[in-house]
C-alpha cells in the first residue's frame, strides 16, 4: 500500500517534469525517483522491525514509601499489521530482562487485521511477563473498531483491563484507566476517581493524549500512544499540530505526559524517521 502511495506521488512529479524537460533528462530523473521510492520503502520496512527501548526519568512530587518505580509502557502493537507472535515473544523477553515493577499497555494491542486465533496466543505470551505489581491495560480506538473488548480474556492472562475506573495498588499508588475517546463515554474524570486517595502517586493510562489537561490537577503522570509520531515522514508533520505533545515527554508544573510512537505500525509495516519502541520509565519521588 505504501509503495503504491509513494509511486503515485512520484508519478505526479514525473508527469510535471515531462512537461518541462527533454527526454534524456527525464529518463535520468525517472531512474532517480524509482531508486528513491525503493529506498524509502526498504528503509521503512527495516526500521519497523528494529524495536527500541526509549528511556525516561520522571520525578513525582509526592511522598512515597517506594524509593522508585520502574515502569514499562507499550502501546500500539497492532498485532497482525506487521507485528506477529515472534515479536510478542521478543517483547516478553525484553520485559523479563529488565526487572520491571509495573507493565502498562496503552491500547491498540489488537486491531481489525488481527487474526482471531492470534489473540489468545498473544495474551498467553504476555501473561509470561514478570512484574512486581502486575500488568494493566486500556483499550485503544482499534479495539473498539475490531469490537475486541473482552475483559475476561485479559483477566485470564493476568492483565487488568481498566475502563473508566482505577486501582490502588498495594496502597502505594493509583492507576487510572480511561476509555478511548472513540468510545464516546460520558463519564468524567472526576467521576472515575471519586473516592480515590489523590495524595498517592497517580498514573493515568489513556490511549489518546488529547485530553491530558482534564487529569492534570489530580494526577502525576499520564501514559499515552495513538499518534505513532506520524509513523512515516512526511505524515509526521501532520500529527504535530493536532496535539500539544504528539511524541515524547511534556512537563507542565508537576505533571508529566509521555507519548510513545508505539511498538508496531498501522496499515503497513513501515517506519520512516520515526521508531518502533517500548518505553522504560524510572520514577522517583520527592515532595516539594
Amino acid at each position: 500500500m505504501l509503495s503504491l502511495f509513494v509511486s503515485m506521488i512520484l508519478l505526479i512529479i514525473y508527469q510535471f517534469i515531462c512537461r518541462c524537460l527533454h527526454k534524456q533528462v527525464i529518463q535520468k530523473i525517472s531512474i532517480i525517483l524509482i531508486v528513491i521510492s525503493i529506498s524509502f520503502v526498504s528503509i521503512g520496512y527495516i526500521t519497523h522491525f528494529h524495536k527500541v527501548k526509549e528511556p525516561y526519568q520522571i520525578t513525582i512530587h509526592k511522598e512515597s514509601s517506594l524509593d522508585y518505580l520502574h515502569i514499562a509502557f507499550v502501546s500500539d502493537m497492532h498485532l497482525g499489521s506487521g507485528t506477529y507472535l515472534n515479536d510478542v515473544k521478543n517483547f516478553v523477553d525484553a520485559m523479563n530482562k529488565n526487572d520491571y515493577d509495573l507493565v502498562c499497555f496503552g491500547g491498540d494491542l489488537f486491531d481489525e487485521t488481527t487474526p482471531k486465533e492470534m489473540i489468545p496466543e498473544a495474551l498467553a505470551l504476555l501473561s509470561q511477563i514478570d512484574s512486581r505489581y502486575g500488568m494493566y491495560a486500556v483499550n485503544g480506538n482499534h479495539e473498539h473498531y475490531a469490537q475486541f473488548l473482552d475483559q475476561q480474556a485479559y483477566k485470564k492472562n493476568n492483565i487488568h483491563l481498566l475502563s473508566e475506573n482505577y486501582v490502588c495498588v498495594n496502597g502505594l499508588f493509583n492507576i487510572v484507566g480511561r476509555e478511548d475517546v472513540s468510545a464516546k463515554s460520558h463519564i468524567t474524570y472526576q467521576q472515575v476517581i471519586q473516592n480515590m486517595d489523590t495524595s498517592l502517586p497517580t498514573i493515568v493510562l489513556d490511549h489518546n493524549p488529547k485530553r491530558y489537561q482534564e487529569v492534570m490537577s489530580e494526577s502525576d503522570l499520564q501514559l499515552s500512544g495513538h499518534t505513532h509520531a506520524g509513523q512515516a515522514f512526511p505524515l509526521s508533520l501532520a500529527t504535530a499540530p493536532l496535539y500539544d505533545n504528539d511524541y515524547g515527554l511534556l512537563l507542565k508544573n508537576d505533571f508529566s505526559l509521555i507519548v510513545t510512537s508505539g511498538y508496531g505500525s498501522w496499515g503497513f509495516p513501515v517506519r520512516f524517521m520515526t521508531q518502533c519502541e517500548f518505553v522504560d520509565i524510572m520514577v522517583t519521588f520527592s515532595k516539594k
